[in-house]
C-alpha cells in the first residue's frame, strides 16, 4: 500500500482558543481544516515537517506537545491510488505573522484562500464546524477537555 503522510496541528493559541484554517474556493462551500500539510523527503521527521508547515502556512512558530490522532483516506487527484494518512498533533502557537507566509498555496490564486480563524474550546460549537475530514469536528468536540488541559505550559 502506498501511503502519503501528512501532519496537522490542533493549534492552541495564547488566547485559549483553537486556530483552524478556513478554506474558501470558488467551486465548493467553505470548510475548515487543521493547519499543516505534506511531509517532504527533505524533512528530518514528521515533527520537522510540522514546524516547516506552520512557518509556511502561518509565518508561525509552534511548540509541539504530542501526537493525538490519525486519520486515513483514499487519495484523490494527484494522490489517486495512495492512502493519505494525517497525523494530528496538539501544538501551542507561540507566534505568527501572516505577512511571512510562503509556499505554493499563497503564490497560486487558483488554490483559493487560507483564512486563519479562532474557535472557543466549546464542544457544541466545534461539533457544528464544517470540516475536512468531517470527523475532525467530531474529534474536536469530543476532546475539548484534552485540548484545554494543554493550554497552559
Amino acid at each position: 500500500m502506498l501511503i502519503n503522510h501528512r501532519v496537522r496541528a490542533l493549534l492552541l493559541t495564547p488566547r485559549r482558543t483553537l486556530l483552524l484554517i478556513k478554506r474558501v474556493r470558488a467551486e465548493i462551500p467553505p470548510y475548515y481544516v487543521a493547519p499543516g500539510g505534506g511531509v517532504d523527503p527533505s524533512d528530518a521527521s514528521w515533527e520537522a515537517a510540522l514546524h516547516r508547515e506552520m512557518a509556511e502556512e502561518l509565518g508561525g512558530q509552534v511548540e509541539i506537545v504530542r501526537e493525538v490522532w490519525t486519520t486515513e483516506h483514499p487519495g484523490d487527484l494527484d494522490l489517486e491510488g495512495w492512502t493519505v494518512r494525517h497525523h494530528y498533533y496538539i501544538c501551542r502557537l507561540l507566534r505568527y505573522d501572516l505577512t511571512q507566509r510562503s509556499g505554493p498555496e499563497f503564490s497560486d490564486p487558483t488554490r483559493g484562500q487560507y483564512i486563519p480563524e479562532e474557535f472557543a474550546l466549546d464542544g457544541a460549537l466545534l461539533s457544528q464546524v464544517v470540516s475536512r475530514p468531517p470527523e475532525l469536528a467530531v474529534f474536536l468536540a469530543a476532546n475539548t477537555a484534552l485540548l484545554a488541559a494543554h493550554l497552559d505550559h
